[in-house]
C-alpha cells in the first residue's frame, strides 16, 4: 500500500469521524486533519484519486466541495484540467445515480461550477463549456434514475448561473452579470422548453404515477423549471423571497407564455400529483402569475388572467384536500396574492367568473383564519390580497359590482373572531401565542387597518359589542371571589387583542375617506380603551396584566399618529369631551404622560413595559410644536423634578442592563422637554441635574474605596453605567448653544474627572468603559454648532484636553490586553476602540478648538494623544477591519480627519508606520463599503497632495531641501516608489472596469497620482492598450488622450474639475468601445477580452511584488476587493 492509499484510508476515516464523532474531542481533531488536507498543495490529486477509490460518502463529498472551491478559484486549475473533471463528474453520475442526496448535490454543485467559470473558455471558434444540454442527452435517454440526476445537473446550473453567491469566487460581479446574461441568451430558454417537454410527455405516459422513483422525476423536472422561472432575468440580483418580485420574462419567450396550455400543464400537474410533489406546480404558478404585464396585449393578458382565475376556482371547488399540506397551502396562498399583486382590480371584476372567484376566496380566507394555530405564516398572504383589493375601491370605475363591500367586512370580523376564539386554546393548552410575535403581530394589524375600512360602521359596532361583553366578564371575575386564574387571564388577552383591534382600525383612517361620521366611530372606540386603561390602572397594585399594557401603549401609539400633530383631524374631540370630558389633544397628552409615568413606576419589573412606555414618551418629545404644550402639563413637570429611583425603580443601582439601556432614551426624552423651559429660566438646568449630581457623589464615593475590601464592585459599575448613560441621553437632547453650554459647565471639572477615573479602572470592562466612552463621544459632538463658549472662556480648550485625556487613557492601557482570544477580540477590545476613535474623531473635527495654541504654548496634550492614536491603528490587524464594519469605519474616518486637517502629523511618523497607513488606504480604496472608499479616497488624495506641494516646494528652494527635512511620504516616494505606482494602477483599473463607483472620488488621488508617477503613467499606457485586441487599440489610445486633454501639470481647482470631466468621458468612451466587441467578433465577446486584461493586470501585480512591495492588491478578487497577499 502505497503513501497516497494509506492518505485517503486516514482522510476517510477523518471523515466518518467529524461527521459521525463519538465525542467532541475527535470531531476537533479531525476537523483539524481535514482542514490539512483541503490545504495542502496536492490536494487536487488528492481529491481525483478520493473520488476514484473512496468508499465514504463523507470522504467523496469532501472532495466534491473541494473540488468546487478550487475551480471557482481561477486561474488555479487549467482548462484541460476543468474538463478532465468534469468528464470525471458525469462519468461518476452516470454511473451512480443512486448516490446520497448530499453527494449528488455537491456533484451537480461541482458541474455546475465548472460550467460557469469556464463559460467563454474556447478552442478556437468553439466554446468549452457551453454542452450542457448534449452532456444531460444522455442521461435522459438512460434509466429513470441517470434522467434524475441528469434533471438536477441543468438544475443545479441554471441556480448556479442566476446567483452570485460564491464568496470564494475570483469572478467579479460584473463578470457574473455577464455571464448569467450570456447563459440566459444562449441557452436557458431550451433548457425551459426541455423541461416543460419532458414534463408533458411524463403526464401523459404516467397520469397518476404513485412509485417514488417516477415521483422523483416529476419533482425534479418541477424543480428544473421553478429554477428556470426564479432566474434573474435582468440582473438585479432581487432576494427570491421578496413576494412583489415580477418575472421579467424575455420577449423571446413569449410564444410560450401566451399559449393557453402552458398554464394549463401546471394546474394539471396540480391536481395529477401528490402533496409532497404538487407543491412545486403551485410554485410555478405563482411564477406565472407573477410575469411582467408588458408581455402580453390586452387580450392575452385578459386570457392569462382568467386562465389563473378559472384554475384557481377549480383548485377549491374540486381539489381542495390538497391545501391540507402546508406547502401545498402556503404556495396557494402566495398565488393568491400574487393575483391582485399583479393585476388591477377592475381588470379581476371584468373576468365572467369574478363573482364566484371572489365569494371563493372569501370562503376560503374565514376558513384559514379560523384555523390561525396552522396558518400564521400562510395568512399574511391571503391578508395582503384583501388589503390590496380594499385599497383599490376608491379607484374602480366600472359599473359592475365588486362584492367587497359584502366579503370584507367578513374577513375582518373573521379575523377578530378565530384571534379572540385562539386564546382559549393558548391558556388551555398552551400553544404558541401568536401576540407574542411582535413581528407578525404589528404586520397583520397594518393589513387589518386597511381591510376593517371596508363597511367601516357595521365592523365597529362588532368590535364595540365584543369589547363591551369582554370588558363586563373581566370585570365579574376580578369582582368574584375565587375565580379561576385561567378565566382571568383567557379574558385579558382578549381584551388586549380588541384593543389592539381597535388601535389599528384607528390607524387606518385615510384623509380622503375620513368623514364626521367615521371620526365619531374611532372616538367611541377611544373612549372604550380609555375607560379600561383607568379601570386596569387603579387595579395595578393587586393585578397587572403585560399583555394588556403593551396592548394599550400600542393603542396609544397608533392614536399619536393619527390625531397628534398640528395638521391632525379633531372630529374625534367633540365625543371624546361627552363621554370623558377630554377636549383638545393636550388632555390625551396628559393622559398618556400619566400613563408612562405610571408604568414606570409599577412596571419596573417588565423590561417590555418599560421599554415601550419610554419609546411612547420619546415620540411625544420629538413633535415640534406638541412638546411646547406637553412641558406646561403637570405630569411633565413632575417628570422633571422628580427623576429618581423612588419613583421609578427602573433607575436604581439593582437594575438589569436592559433598564440601563432604557435609561438613555428616558433622559433624552425629558432633555427635550427641559430644553424648552431653559429659555426662559437657565436655573431649571441645575434644578434638573441634581439627582443626577447625588449618583455622582454616590459613585465618587463607592470608587473612592476602590482596591480596599470595603469596595463595592458591582454596585459601583451599575452606577456608572448608568450615569453614563443618563448623561449621554441628556447631552444628545441639548442642541443649542445655551443649554449645552450650562450643561458643561454643571458638568465640569466636578463630575468630569469621575467619568475619567470609571474609563481609568475598568478600561477591561466593556460594559462599563463603553457607555462612558459614547457619553464622552455624544460630549464633543457639535451637533447644531452648540459647542460655542464664550470668547473670554477657556472652556473650548479644556473640553478638548479633556477628551484627549481620556482618549490617551484609555488607549494606552486597552493596548495592554494582549491575550484576548480571538472571538471575543471586537467585544472585548475593538469595539471600545472603535468608540475611542469616533470620540477622537469628533474632537479633531468639531471646529470648537484652535490646535495652533498647543505648539505655541508647548502642551503636549495632543502629542499624546496623536502618538497613542497611531499605536492603536498599528495595533489593529487589516483583517479585522474587514471583519468589523463599523471598527473601519471608525478607523478610516479618523485618518481621513488627520489627513485632513493634521497632515503635517502624518508626514512625521516613522516611515514603517507611514507604510502601514499607506497599505491600509489601499485596501480602503478597493472596499465595497461606500462610506471607507470614500475616506479612504479623500485621505490618499491629501496625501499625495502634500507631497505633490512638498516636490514643488523642495524644488522652488532648494537650499531648504535637507535630506532632514523630507517627510515620511516623501521618503516612501524616493525609496519606494512602486508604492504609489501600484495605487495608480489600482485606481486605473477600477476606473476602467469596476461598475457602480463614484468616480469623482477617484479623480481626485488619480491625478495626484498620474502627476507623481508621470514617467509610470507614460509606460503604462501602450501596455494597457497592447492588452485589448488589435482592431481595439486605436480607440483605447483615444481614451487616454481624451483623459489628459487639457490637464496641466497643476492642481488648481480648474486643472481639477476639467480632469474629473475627463475621467466622466474616459469612462464613458471606454465602455462603448468595449460593448462594440461583439459587433465586430461575436466570438471574440467583452468577457473574454476581460479574460486577457485580468492576466496583465495579474502580471503587472507580480511586477510590483518583484520590485519590493509588501503589500499587494489581489485583482482577480473583486468579490473580496479587501483580500491582500502579504
Amino acid at each position: 500500500m502505497n503513501a497516497m492509499e494509506q492518505e485517503i484510508i486516514q482522510v476517510e476515516t477523518f471523515c466518518r469521524q467529524f461527521y459521525e464523532p463519538v465525542n467532541g474531542l475527535q470531531q476537533k481533531e479531525a476537523e483539524r486533519a481535514l482542514i490539512a488536507f483541503v490545504e495542502s498543495p496536492d490536494c487536487l490529486q488528492k481529491c481525483q484519486v478520493l473520488l476514484e477509490r473512496g468508499q465514504s460518502p463523507y470522504s467523496i463529498t469532501l472532495a466534491l466541495n473541494t473540488l468546487t472551491k478550487l475551480c471557482s478559484k481561477q486561474p488555479f486549475l487549467t482548462v484541460a484540467q476543468r474538463i478532465d473533471i468534469r468528464n470525471f463528474i458525469l462519468n461518476f453520475l452516470y454511473a451512480n445515480p443512486k448516490l446520497a442526496p448530499f453527494v449528488l448535490q455537491a456533484a451537480t454543485k461541482l458541474y455546475a461550477t465548472i460550467i460557469k467559470c469556464g463559460w467563454f473558455d474556447r478552442e478556437k471558434d468553439e466554446f468549452l463549456f457551453r454542452g450542457a444540454v448534449d452532456d444531460v442527452t444522455k442521461f435522459i435517454q438512460g434509466s429513470m434514475e441517470q434522467s434524475i440526476v441528469g434533471i438536477q445537473l441543468l438544475a443545479a446550473l441554471v441556480t448556479e448561473m442566476s446567483h452570485s453567491g460564491n464568496g470564494d469566487s475570483a469572478r467579479s460581479l460584473t463578470t457574473h452579470i455577464k455571464t448569467s446574461a450570456a447563459f440566459r441568451e444562449v441557452q436557458l430558454f431550451d433548457i425551459y422548453k426541455l423541461a416543460c417537454t419532458l414534463l408533458q410527455n411524463a403526464l401523459k405516459n404516467n397520469a397518476t404515477p404513485t412509485d417514488d422513483v417516477r415521483l422523483g422525476l416529476f419533482s425534479s423536472l418541477l424543480s428544473l423549471a421553478l429554477a428556470c422561472l426564479n432566474y434573474d432575468f435582468v440582473g438585479t440580483a432581487v432576494d427570491e423571497s421578496d413576494d412583489a418580485n415580477t418575472v421579467q420574462i424575455p420577449a423571446a419567450w413569449r410564444s410560450t407564455f401566451v399559449d393557453p396550455g402552458h398554464l394549463k400543464l401546471f394546474f394539471t400537474l396540480y391536481t395529477s400529483l401528490p402533496p409532497s410533489v404538487s407543491h412545486l406546480a403551485l410554485s410555478i404558478l405563482v411564477q406565472l402569475g407573477s410575469v411582467r404585464r408588458s408581455l402580453f396585449n390586452s387580450t392575452e393578458r385578459a386570457t392569462h388572467l382568467h386562465a389563473l382565475m378559472s384554475g384557481v376556482r377549480d383548485i377549491l371547488e374540486n381539489h381542495a384536500t390538497n391545501l391540507g399540506d402546508a406547502q401545498c397551502y402556503h404556495e396557494f396562498c402566495r398565488l393568491l396574492a400574487r393575483l391582485k399583486a399583479s393585476f388591477q382590480l377592475s381588470e379581476l371584476m371584468e373576468s365572467d367568473n369574478y363573482t364566484a372567484f371572489i365569494s371563493q376566496v372569501a370562503n376560503f380566507t374565514m376558513m384559514s383564519i379560523q384555523h390561525l394555530q396552522f396558518s400564521h405564516n400562510s395568512l399574511h398572504y391571503i391578508l395582503s390580497l384583501w388589503q390590496r383589493l380594499v385599497a383599490s375601491m376608491p379607484y374602480v370605475k366600472s359599473a359592475q359590482p365588486h362584492h367587497l363591500d359584502t366579503h370584507a367586512p367578513e374577513v375582518s370580523r373573521s379575523m377578530v373572531m378565530s384571534h379572540l376564539d385562539m386564546v382559549a386554546h393558548v391558556i388551555n393548552e398552551g400553544v404558541e401565542d401568536p401576540i407574542d410575535d411582535l413581528g407578525l403581530l404589528h404586520q397583520q394589524l397594518d393589513q387589518f387597518a386597511i381591510i376593517v375600512r371596508c363597511e367601516y360602521e357595521s365592523n365597529c359596532t362588532v368590535i364595540v359589542q365584543l369589547f363591551e361583553r369582554s370588558a363586563r366578564v373581566y370585570d365579574d371575575l376580578l369582582k368574584k371571589q375565587g375565580s379561576a386564574e385561567k378565566d382571568i387571564l383567557i379574558e385579558e388577552e382578549r381584551l388586549a387583542w380588541l384593543v389592539y383591534f381597535i388601535g389599528a382600525a384607528i390607524s387606518g383612517r385615510v384623509a380622503y375617506t375620513a368623514s364626521d361620521e367615521t371620526d365619531a366611530i374611532d372616538a367611541q372606540l377611544i373612549c372604550r380603551v380609555m375607560r379600561l386603561m383607568s379601570f386596569t390602572d387603579t387595579r395595578l397594585g393587586r393585578r397587572k396584566s403585560e399583555k394588556l399594557e403593551l396592548a394599550i401603549l400600542q393603542f396609544f401609539e397608533y392614536f399619536r399618529k393619527v390625531y397628534i400633530g398640528d395638521q391632525s383631524p379633531k372630529g374625534v374631540y367633540s365625543v371624546m369631551k361627552a363621554e370623558l370630558g377630554i377636549d383638545d389633544e393636550l388632555m390625551v397628552m396628559s393622559i398618556m404622560i400619566r400613563k408612562i409615568v405610571t408604568n414606570l413606576k409599577f412596571w419596573g419589573d417588565s423590561d417590555n413595559v418599560v421599554t415601550r412606555s419610554l419609546q411612547l414618551l420619546n415620540d411625544l418629545s420629538m413633535g415640534y410644536s406638541s412638546i411646547r404644550r406637553m412641558v406646561k402639563l403637570d405630569e411633565v413637570q413632575f417628570l422633571l423634578k422628580n427623576h429618581t429611583s423612588d419613583n421609578f425603580p427602573f433607575l436604581g443601582t439593582n437594575s438589569t442592563l436592559v433598564d440601563l439601556k432604557c435609561r438613555t432614551a428616558f433622559y433624552a426624552s425629558l432633555a427635550r422637554l427641559l430644553t424648552i423651559e431653559l429659555a426662559d429660566d437657565e436655573d431649571k438646568l441645575e434644578e434638573f441635574m441634581r439627582p443626577i449630581g447625588v449618583e455622582f457623589e454616590t459613585l465618587a464615593r463607592l470608587m473612592g474605596a476602590a482596591g480596599t475590601s470595603l469596595f463595592n464592585e458591582r454596585e459601583a459599575k451599575t452606577a456608572a453605567i448608568g450615569v453614563a448613560r443618563d448623561l449621554r441621553g441628556i447631552c444628545s437632547a441639548l442642541l443649542n448653544k445655551t443649554s449645552y453650554v450650562l450643561f458643561f459647565e454643571w458638568l465640569y471639572p466636578k463630575y468630569l474627572t469621575v467619568c475619567e477615573r470609571v474609563i481609568e479602572y475598568w478600561y477591561a470592562e466593556p460594559t462599563v468603559a463603553n457607555p462612558m466612552l459614547k457619553f464622552m463621544m455624544e460630549l464633543d459632538q457639535n451637533r447644531s454648532q452648540r459647542i460655542q463658549f464664550d470668547i473670554s472662556s477657556p472652556n473650548n480648550i479644556l473640553l478638548f484636553k479633556e477628551i484627549c485625556k481620556v482618549f490617551t487613557v484609555y488607549g494606552s492601557r486597552i493596548l495592554s490586553l494582549t491575550d484576548i482570544p480571538k472571538n471575543d477580540m471586537y467585544a472585548k477590545k475593538l469595539k471600545g476602540v472603535s468608540i475611542a476613535f469616533n470620540m477622537f474623531r469628533f474632537a479633531l473635527g468639531g471646529c470648537y478648538c484652535n490646535f495652533g495654541i498647543f505648539l505655541l504654548y508647548g502642551d503636549r496634550t495632543l502629542d499624546e494623544a496623536f502618538q497613542v492614536l497611531l499605536k492603536l491603528m498599528t495595533s489593529i490587524s487589516h483583517s479585522d477591519l474587514l471583519e468589523h464594519p463599523k471598527l473601519g469605519q471608525a478607523y478610516y474616518s479618523i485618518l481621513d480627519q488627520i489627513a485632513s486637517n493634521h497632515i503635517d502629523f502624518l508626514n512625521k511618523v516613522d516611515v514603517q508606520i507611514f507604510l502601514y497607513i499607506l497599505d491600509s488606504i489601499s485596501k480602503g480604496v478597493n472596499s465595497i463599503d461606500s462610506n471607507v472608499n470614500a475616506n479612504s479616497c479623500q485621505t490618499l488624495d491629501n496625501v499625495v497632495t502634500a507631497l505633490f506641494k512638498e516636490l514643488q516646494r523642495r524644488q522652488k528652494h532648494p537650499e531648504q531641501a535637507t535630506p532632514e527635512s523630507r517627510s515620511s511620504a516623501l521618503q516612501v516616494y524616493e525609496m519606494q516608489p512602486q508604492r504609489y505606482q501600484q495605487l495608480l494602477a489600482s485606481l486605473l483599473r477600477i476606473v476602467m472596469f469596476e461598475d457602480g463607483r463614484n468616480q469623482w472620488n477617484y479623480s481626485r488621488p488619480l491625478l495626484v497620482l498620474i502627476l507623481l508617477c508621470d514617467r509610470h503613467f507614460q509606460e503604462l499606457q501602450p501596455r494597457i492598450v497592447a492588452s485589448y485586441p488589435e482592431e481595439k487599440r486605436p480607440q483605447v489610445q483615444h481614451c487616454f488622450l481624451t483623459l489628459m486633454d487639457g490637464v496641466d501639470s497643476t492642481l488648481s481647482n480648474k486643472t481639477r474639475d476639467r480632469f474629473t470631466n475627463n475621467l466622466s468621458i474616459f469612462r464613458r468612451e471606454l465602455n462603448e468601445t468595449q460593448k462594440g466587441m461583439e459587433n465586430v467578433n461575436p466570438m471574440l465577446d467583452w468577457i473574454a477580452m476581460r479574460d486577457e486584461l485580468d492576466k496583465f493586470w495579474q502580471r503587472l501585480n507580480a511586477e510590483f511584488a518583484g520590485s519590493g512591495g509588501e503589500t499587494l492588491v489581489v485583482y482577480d478578487a473583486p468579490l473580496h476587493r479587501n483580500l491582500y497577499l502579504m
